[in-house]
């Protein structure tokens, strides 16, 4: 499988503009699109890595979309990733928002969070 770099800033620019529609616009359910997006894209930085780093990669263990057990799959491959310690530090909160953005109707995510992950998975993007 080839995932791309240009795929993962798709997921930050649209996270970008879901944040900024928020703050222009006060919709509180395109917050939920931004948290999609940041997750999505913290998924693929970490798979990307995983990527880059073997050979060939166990389908079964890369085929999730928990950041935790991505992590777990690379330190038991003997990879060293880059991961900012946001990412590491909140990393079931924003596993959860892959699934809990786009189904759970009560989901909610303060704005001020989502700016501090855009702008942490904006920089570990330019350091991958």
């Amino acid at each position: 499988m080839e995932l791309t770099k240009s795929i993962i800033r798709a997921d930050i620019i649209a996270a970008k503009q879901a944040i900024e529609y928020f703050d222009q616009k006060g919709t509180k359910e395109i917050k939920n699109i931004a948290a999609y997006h940041l997750q999505q894209a913290a998924e693929k930085l970490i798979k990307y890595q995983i990527y880059q780093g073997l050979k060939s990669t166990d389908n079964h263990r890369m085929y999730t979309h928990d950041l935790s057990r991505l992590l777990d799959y690379a330190e038991a491959e003997g990879l060293t990733l880059i991961v900012p310690d946001y990412i590491r530090n909140h990393v079931n909160q924003i596993t959860d928002w892959e699934a809990g953005s786009r189904y759970d109707f009560s989901f909610v995510c303060r704005i001020d969070t989502l700016k501090k992950c855009y702008e942490t998975v904006k920089e570990w993007e330019t350091k991958v």
